[in-house]
């Protein structure tokens, strides 16, 4: 070889196939869980505050009005005839027609509901033991019903807008608990070395996990309980029902018997009637003459075994009976409060005194009788005082839980800048199961997978397009 020759060079090796970049699960379901929580934690805070003021709504507009919802019995004293305390009634009131009666036990006022010239009604409360009125109060005056307007449609009743609000909230957080539970796992060791080594906000991320994880499951239980009442979901829901030749309320699917609208016209109450009991057939009274008394028809429901104290509402027009109820929704006393296999509804005809009616919890079809546990879980009553205590401490738990998510972001966003959200993509269109089971929960809850197609699009099409935007909510 000459020194002009040059040596052939040795073939270029191939360069090395990129490897495919692993996804950091924890992170990335960490990202959704952050984003859902701005959704979920200001409905969910107004939820936990005004779920728990309603459950003890006894207690709480007891001691904003005292000695009118309360009164002091003597030792040995008996509750009086309802008769004499609804003549108390019509003798301080004798323009206002008498719409219902509340009867209680213990120290509870009995409640009569009262129209007035204006359409609207009044509540006149009655020392039961005295038959005299201690007070008279609208709706609008007791905390327990702000608690309830608020705990269903955050005051903004305009066209169901609050509504939706309160069932997006709702539907979020069930995936804010699923992936709330995921990142639980997977962080266990993140935690427990962060702890250890005594990093800023350790302690509290580890409370919050702990918390979070027996949170989560009631969290489950009471929004897919709650979704009944639900204006879309729940509606949507009934209509399945009604398809299917059932029905979640009722035995008469889909009907709007006018119990319903009595009920919630004449019992004092801001809560929606009872369910399953307004979509209930009612029964007429026949013939004509003087009314019988009040005292006569609870006797009618006691001969049928309706367990007492009852919401009775009178009659509505010649036609209309007396309608008894034991009923889980007045917080009287009754039994069907924390066993609703104990309600009951008595129709007697005002003239004879006959029943003309009756509908139970057995009359129930089966998603009624489901759907009325639920409720009576929901609000706390289902197992009694152990259900009140739980539901408490439930509730609690929750507005921990709104309130140190917050908390843990601003101590570990520090100084950065924009939303300091955990950077990691969910690869969403990647993995087919995690596909199918984001459409399966879009398709149940539809207003989270309308949201969710929303937050896809703005995200592929506006946010990731501009860096200002990129930069901001951390997307990569």
């Amino acid at each position: 070889m000459t020194a002009t020759e040059t040596a052939t060079p040795p073939p270029a090796e191939a360069p090395p196939s990129p490897r495919a970049r692993k996804t950091n699960w924890f992170a990335a379901f960490w990202r959704w869980h952050f984003y859902g929580s701005l959704i979920v934690i200001p409905v969910l805070f107004c939820l936990a505050v005004t779920g728990m003021t309603y459950m003890f709504r006894d207690e709480v507009d007891s001691l904003t009005h005292p000695g009118v919802l309360k009164v002091s019995v003597a030792d040995g004293a008996e509750r009086t005839a309802l008769s004499a305390q609804e003549a108390a009634v019509r003798a301080a009131f004798p323009d206002r027609p008498i719409l219902s009666v509340q009867d209680g036990t213990g120290d509870r006022s009995t409640l009569f509901v009262a129209g007035l010239g204006d359409g609207d009604s009044t509540n006149i409360y009655v020392n039961p033991y005295t038959s005299t009125v201690t007070g008279e109060l609208r709706q609008d005056q007791l905390v327990s019903t702000w608690a309830e307007r608020i705990h269903g449609d955050l005051l903004i009743g305009e066209d169901g807008v609050g509504d939706r609000i309160v069932e997006l909230g709702a539907s979020w957080a069930i995936v804010l608990t699923i992936t709330g539970f995921i990142i639980f796992f997977l962080g266990r060791r993140a935690r427990s070395g962060a702890q250890a080594k005594g990093k800023r906000g350790a302690r509290l991320r580890g409370w919050h996990a702990l918390i979070g994880l027996p949170v989560g499951l009631g969290i489950l239980l009471l929004v897919i309980s709650g979704l009944p009442w639900t204006g879309f979901w729940g509606a949507k829901a009934q209509q399945v029902a009604v398809q299917g030749g059932s029905g979640l309320w009722g035995e008469d699917p889909g009907a709007e018997s006018t119990i319903r609208q009595q009920i919630e016209d004449t019992d004092g109450q801001s809560a929606p009637a009872g369910w399953a009991a307004g979509n209930a057939p009612q029964g007429t009274s026949t013939g004509a003459g003087t009314p019988i008394s009040i005292d006569r028809a609870v006797t009618a429901a006691q001969t049928q075994g309706a367990p007492g104290p009852y919401l009775i509402m009178y009659p509505d027009g010649e036609k209309g009976v007396f309608s008894v109820m034991s009923s889980q929704w007045y917080n009287v006393g009754n039994p069907a409060e924390s066993d609703v296999s104990k309600e009951r509804t008595i129709h007697v005809d005002q003239y004879s005194g006959d029943v003309v009616g009756q509908y139970g919890y057995d009359d129930y079809s089966a998603a009624a009788k489901v759907v009325s546990q639920g409720i009576a879980l929901h609000e706390g009553r289902r197992l009694g005082t152990l259900n009140t205590i739980l539901s408490t401490f439930f509730c609690l738990a929750v507005i921990f839980m709104c309130v140190t998510g917050p908390m843990m972001w601003w101590t570990r966003r520090r100084t950065a800048s924009g939303l300091a959200a955990p950077r990691a993509k969910l690869p969403v269109w990647g993995n087919w199961t995690l596909l199918g089971a984001m459409v399966v929960l879009g398709v149940f809850l539809p207003l989270f997978g309308l949201s969710l197609l929303i937050v896809l699009a703005l995200d592929q099409f506006l946010i990731r397009r501009l860096p200002p935007l990129r930069s901001f909510f951390g997307t990569v």
